[in-house]
């Protein structure tokens, strides 16, 4: 990843969205990208490559108060981060961490691992297939129809 990728915001006020602000968490230096609220929207999570990371690119979590100001970004840790790539974060309704990585085993390339919090244990899960594949993986979103949850994959594809 290069570094030339900051995070911005914008907010939606009478129906019209602000001009987007950098935030001021971004690292000029760094790469810091593939930006989700968690859905009380209080925290935003992002993939960095900022230095003091555990690997190529990290999870970062980072508060917001109410006033809309983010704090300090803290790396979400070894049970999670690897030497590799962890990216496109997603916080399901239940509180469980979805995200993409190359450095826990896989298929092949990017899978979509989940992470959940069982006391002060964090277990990381593979999903397997069919939501995993041996290409790239890289982002799920589950959403909720009539009671059933119905999960969005992206997947790169190489076409011959």
């Amino acid at each position: 990843a290069s570094p030339d990728v900051d995070l911005y915001i914008s907010t939606k006020r009478e129906g019209a969205w602000s001009k987007p602000e950098r935030l001021a968490i971004s690292d000029s230096l760094g790469w810091d990208g593939s930006p989700s609220f968690s859905r009380d929207g209080k925290t935003l999570y992002f993939s960095s490559n900022r230095r003091g990371g555990k690997g190529g690119l990290d999870l970062y979590r980072a508060p917001m108060d109410n006033s809309g100001r983010l704090g300090k970004p803290v790396n979400l840790g070894s049970a999670i981060i690897t030497r590799g790539n962890e990216l496109f974060p997603y916080v399901s309704e239940e509180g469980k961490l979805y995200f993409s990585s190359d450095g826990h085993p896989s298929l092949g390339g990017l899978d979509i691992f989940v992470a959940s919090r069982y006391g002060d244990e964090i277990q990381v899960e593979h999903l397997g297939v069919p939501i995993n594949s041996v290409g790239d993986d890289f982002g799920l979103f589950l959403i909720k129809i009539n009671n059933d949850s119905i999960g969005i994959v992206m997947r790169k594809i190489d076409l011959v």
